[in-house]
């Protein structure tokens, strides 16, 4: 059962509520502002997780004819298929969010929370290719086959950050904090395959010689449309990251950054659910593929300006980027997540 995510624009709700109510609980000094950010994710274009090479079960064959050419030859029957590459063709998905922050604290210590919502869409190719061999006594066949998954998918993307930022002097500070990163992805999917029948084909002439009969017509490819689908998953991630922020005043007004922080960050085990489009229309029961889990670190940068505009208004720009480099799941250490974007915000104090 997939959880309910919350409406869009509960995270940004919530912070702009509780900057609200802030004043009036603490003397602290307060800030505000909507933020906005142009996030990139490349979570499409992993592919290490791909196994080549295995073999499939049931190879795409009359396993009953193939059980039955089995008996008939003991011993002299050898059946493999295999998947031989994977190749995907993609772009990075890229979402525009936008949110709010609310920041508040003394010149010691200043704790933020921030949340975005954002909504992208975005298309992925992937091609298997596929061989398998059939030996039956003295006669080999092998045929080559190749799957097309064509998929239009929508994304709708929830952050929700808290961080708290210890300032040591004028120029340095200590930064930790958590974060939560949602991404659900939707959309339909056209699938099409195609092979020769080599395999088939020397299959079905066998049989029919064991047992006096005329072979079978040759099976010969042909163009077939595609078998429709709709998938829909959700990708979650929790991390703890901590590092430094340094400051380096440039102008009278104007300020230039650097956040540099270690996160970790657990992503859970999560299901893709795939159902097959019927000739109505409708939607067959979905089969369910659980994948995912993965335990990751890496590094959270982010550099940039904030420029004051009044004695109570300031611009933010920045831009940050995020590595994951996978310690356990399917994924390689070297095939890395990234996430990384320009952020764009405007602080108001109270």
């Amino acid at each position: 059962m997939s959880i309910k995510p919350p409406g869009r624009y509960t995270a940004a709700g919530v912070v702009t509520a509780v900057a609200a109510l802030v004043p009036s609980l603490a003397h602290a000094d307060v800030v505000i502002g909507p933020r906005f950010s142009y996030f990139f994710d490349n979570s499409n274009l992993r592919t290490s997780s791909i196994e080549g090479g295995q073999v499939e079960e049931g190879g795409l064959i009359d396993q009953q004819a193939l059980e039955l050419a089995q008996d008939l030859f003991p011993g002299e029957v050898d059946f493999r298929s295999q998947q031989d590459g994977t190749g995907i063709l993609a772009e990075q998905i890229a979402i525009p969010m936008v949110g709010a922050m609310i920041n508040f604290g003394d010149d010691r210590d200043r704790f933020t929370i921030t949340g975005m919502y954002g909504e992208g869409s975005g298309g992925i190719e992937q091609t298997i290719a596929i061989s398998r061999r059939l030996a039956i006594q003295n006669d080999t066949a092998t045929d080559f086959g190749n799957a097309l998954a064509t998929g239009e998918f929508d994304y709708n993307r929830y952050d929700l950050e808290v961080t708290w930022q210890r300032r040591t002097s004028e120029r340095f500070a200590f930064f930790a904090g958590a974060r939560y990163e949602r991404l659900e992805r939707s959309g339909p999917i056209a699938f099409n395959f195609n092979t020769t029948f080599n395999v088939d084909n020397l299959l079905g002439t066998r049989l029919a010689e064991a047992f006096g009969q005329d072979p079978p017509p040759p099976l010969v490819p042909e163009e077939t449309p595609p078998q429709m689908l709709r998938e829909s998953a959700t990708q979650e991630t929790f991390s703890i990251r901590a590092g430094v922020t340094a400051f380096v005043p440039f102008s009278e007004t104007g300020t230039a950054f650097f956040n540099g922080m270690v996160h970790a960050s657990y992503q859970p085990d999560f299901r893709t659910r795939t159902s097959v489009v019927q000739p109505d229309g409708t939607l067959a029961p979905p089969f369910v593929d659980r994948s995912g889990e993965e335990a990751s670190f890496g590094p959270d940068i982010a550099v940039g300006a904030q420029f004051a505009l009044s004695d109570s208004i300031a611009l933010d720009v920045r831009y940050r980027a995020v590595l994951f480099f996978p310690l356990s799941g399917e994924n390689n250490f070297s095939d890395a997540r990234v996430n990384h974007g320009v952020n764009i915000g405007v602080s108001f104090r109270l």
